[in-house]
C-alpha cells in the first residue's frame, strides 16, 4: 500500500505527533475519512510497538473527549505493513456538528478538513452548521407556520375519501397540525387550503438550463392536490411507443411510472421543507427530480438503497400512507435502483437529485410523430386553426383525459384561452367530449 496525505487521508507517526482527537473531529464535520498511525508525512512505514494499547487509547478519546459521541461514526483496526503493525481509524462523516469536548463549540473546538490538514470553523459556519443540525433533527410538526389562520376542507375530503370522517378539531389534534404550544405548524400549511408554497416543473429545451422553455407552478393549495395535479403532468410526459410484434401489441413507455412516482412521491415525503420546496426538472433526454436535505439524521447511503424507512418528516410519512400515497414496504427506492441502477442518485449532504433518463428509441418515435403530426394538422387544414388550438390538439393526442387547468400549465396560456380555444376546436368538429366534464376524455375526431 502507497500511503499519501490527501482531502481524506492523513499520515501520523504516532499517537503524540499531533492531535489525533482533532483530526477525526474534522473528518466527522466534513468528509469520510481515514487517519493511519505509525506513518510518516512522507508515507513511510514505522509501524506502532504496542497496537493494542493504542486502539485502547483511541478508544478512550472517543468516549471522553468527542461530543456527541461519535463511536457509532469510527472504527479502529489493526493492520500489518512492511512487516510492521499500523492502526487504521475510519471515520465516516455524521449528521451533527462535533467538538472536542474541551474547548466546547468553538473555533478551537469545531474543526473541519481543509485540504490535507485540519483548520477550525468560523462563527458564522458553526452557527450555519447548528441551525442545520437542530432542522434536520426537527419533525415539521415541531416548526411552527409563520401564517396563523389556515382551513382544511381539501384534506377533510381526502380523508373522507378512505372512508376517514374527521371533524377539524379532531383532524388537527390526530393529524398533529399545531405545535406542542397550540400553533399551526409547517405541515398544517403543506396541507391546507391556501398556503405560500409551490412546488416547480421547469422544461428547458436541451439537455441543460441554458434555455427555459416553460415553467409551471403546482402549489398555493393543499400538497395533496398539487401532488395529484403534478402527477398527471408527469404521467402526460411519458409518451407510449406501441408495436406489433405477430398477434400482440407490446408497448414501450417513455419511462418507467412507477419509478418516476416513487421518486416524486419520495422528494415531497422526505424534502426539508424548512428550506425549498422540491422541483422537477425536465429536459430533451431526461427528467430531474430535485428534493433538499440530503439523507435524513442517522440514514446512510446503504440504508436507503435497501430502502429502508427512516423517514424526515415522519407525520407527512403517515399522512401519505393513510391516503396511499405510499407504501410501508420500502421498496421504492429499491425499484428506482434495478430499473436505472444507484447512479440514477446523486446524494449530497444538501440534497438528493434523481435523474430517469429518457427511452432513446421512444424519445426519437415520440419527435418523428410529433414533427409527422404537425404536418399532417396543418395539410388537413391549412389556416383553419391558430397556433393555441393546434397546441391543444397536440396535448390532447398525448393524454385524451387531460383537464383544462392542465392544459393552461402545459400551453402556457392563460385558462380563458383554452377555454376558448376548446369551444372553437368543437365548433370546427375537430374534438368533442366524451362523457362527464369530471371523468370523461378527449376525442379527436378523424
Amino acid at each position: 500500500m502507497i500511503f499519501k496525505e490527501d482531502q481524506h487521508t492523513e499520515l501520523k507517526e504516532n499517537l503524540k505527533s499531533g492531535t489525533i482527537v482533532n483530526e477525526i473531529v474534522a473528518f466527522l464535520n466534513t468528509c469520510d475519512g481515514k487517519i493511519y498511525i505509525g506513518v510518516k508525512d512522507d508515507g513511510t512505514v514505522v509501524g506502532v510497538s504496542n497496537v493494542d494499547e493504542a486502539m485502547l487509547r483511541i478508544a478512550d478519546m472517543l468516549s471522553n473527549e468527542i461530543l456527541p459521541s461519535p463511536e457509532a461514526l469510527v472504527s479502529i483496526d489493526s493492520i500489518e505493513e512492511d512487516g510492521k503493525s499500523i492502526v487504521s481509524i475510519s471515520v465516516r462523516k455524521g449528521n451533527d456538528l462535533f467538538y472536542v469536548k474541551k474547548y466546547g463549540r468553538s473555533s478551537s473546538g469545531c474543526l473541519k478538513r481543509v485540504g490535507t490538514s485540519s483548520r477550525g470553523m468560523s462563527e458564522k459556519e458553526i452557527e450555519y452548521a447548528m441551525r442545520t443540525v437542530i432542522a434536520a433533527k426537527l419533525d415539521i410538526c415541531d416548526i411552527p407556520s409563520r401564517q396563523s389562520d389556515f382551513s382544511f376542507r381539501e384534506l377533510s375530503l381526502y380523508y373522507a375519501s378512505k372512508g376517514y370522517h374527521l371533524n377539524e378539531p379532531a383532524m388537527e389534534s390526530s393529524l398533529k397540525l399545531r405545535t406542542s404550544e397550540g400553533k399551526y405548524n409547517v405541515l398544517a400549511e403543506l396541507l391546507s387550503d391556501a398556503n405560500a408554497i409551490s412546488i416547480k416543473i421547469a422544461r428547458f429545451r436541451g439537455k441543460d438550463k441554458s434555455e427555459l422553455d416553460e415553467k409551471s407552478e403546482y402549489g398555493h393549495q393543499c400538497l395533496l392536490r398539487a401532488i395529484d395535479r403534478m402527477t398527471d403532468r408527469l404521467e402526460a410526459e411519458n409518451y407510449t411507443l406501441s408495436k406489433i410484434e405477430g398477434v400482440r401489441r407490446k408497448d414501450k413507455r417513455l419511462m418507467d411510472m412507477s419509478s418516476l412516482r416513487e421518486a416524486f412521491i419520495n422528494a415531497i415525503a422526505h424534502n426539508d421543507w424548512t428550506m425549498c420546496p422540491p422541483a422537477v426538472y425536465v429536459f430533451s433526454d431526461r427528467i430531474e427530480i430535485f428534493s433538499y436535505g440530503g439523507l435524513p439524521l442517522g440514514q446512510t447511503r446503504e440504508m436507503f438503497f435497501m430502502g429502508a424507512s427512516n423517514p424526515r418528516n415522519a407525520s407527512l410519512m403517515r399522512i401519505l400512507s393513510d391516503l396511499e400515497y405510499v407504501e410501508q414496504t420500502g421498496h421504492g427506492i429499491p425499484e428506482i435502483v434495478r430499473n436505472y441502477g444507484r447512479e440514477a442518485f446523486d446524494i449530497n449532504d444538501n440534497y438528493i437529485n434523481v435523474t430517469i433518463p429518457f427511452d432513446k428509441e421512444v424519445m426519437e418515435s415520440h419527435m418523428k410523430n410529433t414533427l409527422k403530426d404537425d404536418g399532417a394538422i396543418n395539410d388537413a387544414i391549412n389556416d383553419a386553426i391558430n397556433e393555441n388550438e393546434k397546441a391543444v390538439i397536440l396535448a390532447i393526442k398525448a393524454k385524451p383525459n387531460i383537464t383544462r387547468e392542465d392544459l393552461a400549465q402545459m400551453i402556457g396560456k392563460s385558462t380563458a384561452t383554452i377555454y376558448r380555444a376548446l369551444n372553437s376546436l368543437q365548433e370546427k368538429g375537430l374534438i368533442k367530449r366524451v362523457g362527464s366534464k369530471k371523468t370523461g376524455h378527449w376525442a379527436i375526431r378523424k
